[in-house]
């Protein structure tokens, strides 16, 4: 009840905002800081970019998620990053309206606090006429751009389309709440960017997993840019990018693919799975994601300590107990000043000479120990395969086909399921369950 309250007055203060703007019918260029009551009970902020001129009718709509979304609050100043932004200028340039949401640690892309907020924020400005509810895309850099698979393989109905920037689908699959399922995008058109030069995401791994995605999805396109971990690629990038929003738009499904490990409503189009039966085996359909991507990543396997100030960067630990560095010789406490020829100068240092080395190749690292200098010598670990997606919940799936009158269904896992008839591309006259 209380959840409902909340979402009543957003949507009262949007609804009175709303007739302010129409009765006049004209949008000022302008940056709306707004906040959102989430269901934790923290209000968030966020910000709707208009571009300037007159419109009588909704325009389509960008959602762009922000990374670092492990921070422990929101971006303090919302306006001035949003202001900030590229795709301030191509909004201007195609006429459509920009929605940044902030998150952080607790309410972030991939728990239910955040994806809520996001999705209720979306909806309110589809119900009081901002935004065409055909033409919303979703895009976002970094965590953003994971956040961007997340939501494209659990909750895709509300978009007409996704751009994911420099993310990664292993880390979506690594921090999201449910699992992540790549038939769930059913079809709709995704444009992935992932750059040449990445420090946290080397290009051939992102590679795979985009061509992976292609097997289930054939509007999947990759765009393997110049740059590093940043969005330089952008002012080049502008006419691709505006020709994938002006090209696409919200479409009915005849066919829809439905998983979910959630124990509430999940829907996509006309078809809600409302309860998965944790205790059914799977049918012989129903088969789990089991694709390896080869991690030929430099890996040093180091922790550490972020309140260190003087020159180079102090050791805190190590990821595991056979981590490149620890086979080497390092120890906690050890001060790194620098790698191979490479002077540490700052925490990101150690990313960038790593970027530029594979598993296996040799290495040297300079360091102070007790004050006297000592020179290891080493090689990286060996490369290793990893799962691209980590769906260890137990889920539900449902299929459903319309031929003709006919709409045919198979579900697996599955307790209960709704159609709902009204967001059915034509009338049925009979629903036929498949096994």
């Amino acid at each position: 009840f209380g959840i409902m309250k909340i979402y009543l007055w957003n949507q009262w203060c949007w609804f009175c905002w709303g007739l302010v703007l129409y009765s006049n019918g004209i949008w000022g260029q302008q940056f709306d800081l707004r906040q959102w009551a989430c269901s934790d009970g923290v209000s968030r902020p966020y910000v709707v970019y208009t571009p300037a001129g007159t419109s009588k009718t909704a325009r389509p709509l960008v959602v762009f998620l922000h990374g670092g979304i492990g921070a422990s609050g929101v971006k303090k100043d919302p306006v001035e990053y949003a202001r900030k932004s590229p795709w301030v200028a191509l909004a201007d340039e195609g006429n459509f309206c920009l929605l940044f949401p902030f998150g952080e640690q607790k309410a972030s892309w991939f728990d239910h606090v955040g994806t809520q907020m996001l999705l209720g924020e979306i909806e309110q400005l589809k119900w009081n006429g901002v935004a065409d509810p055909e033409r919303v895309f979703l895009t976002g850099f970094s965590d953003g751009g994971s956040g961007v698979f997340y939501l494209a393989m659990t909750t895709p109905d509300p978009f007409a389309g996704f751009i994911p920037m420099n993310g990664s689908i292993k880390v979506a699959s690594m921090l999201g709440k449910e699992g992540i399922y790549p038939e769930n995008m059913n079809g709709k058109p995704m444009y992935i960017i992932n750059t040449q030069e990445d420090i946290l995401y080397p290009l051939e791994q992102m590679e795979a997993a985009a061509n992976y995605l292609k097997a289930y999805n054939a509007q999947v396109t990759f765009r393997p840019l110049a740059g590093g971990h940043d969005m330089s690629y952008f002012p080049m990038e502008k006419p691709a990018l505006l020709s994938f929003i002006n090209t696409h738009q919200h479409t009915f499904l005849t066919e829809i693919s439905l998983e979910s490990s959630s124990q509430g409503k999940t829907s996509i189009g006309w078809l809600t799975l409302k309860k998965i039966d944790t205790s059914a085996t799977k049918a012989q359909w129903h088969t789990s994601y089991k694709y390896k991507i080869q991690n030929n990543k430099a890996d040093f396997g180091l922790k550490y300590d972020y309140s260190y100030r003087g020159v180079g960067v102090r050791v805190a630990g190590f990821k595991s107990d056979t981590a490149t560095a620890k086979r080497m010789g390092v120890q906690v406490g050890d001060v790194l000043i620098q790698m191979e020829q490479d002077s540490i100068s700052s925490p990101y240092s150690p990313l960038y000479y790593t970027a530029r080395k594979r598993a296996g190749d040799s290495t040297s690292l300079t360091l102070m120990r007790e004050e006297h200098p000592l020179i290891l010598y080493g090689k990286f670990n060996a490369g290793y395969p990893y799962y691209l997606l980590n769906n260890k919940k137990p889920s539900g799936k449902i299929q459903g086909r319309i031929e003709g009158k006919y709409l045919y269904l198979k579900a697996s896992c599955v307790a209960d399921y709704q159609i709902d008839k009204r967001k059915l591309p034509r009338k049925i006259k009979k629903v036929i369950l498949e096994k």
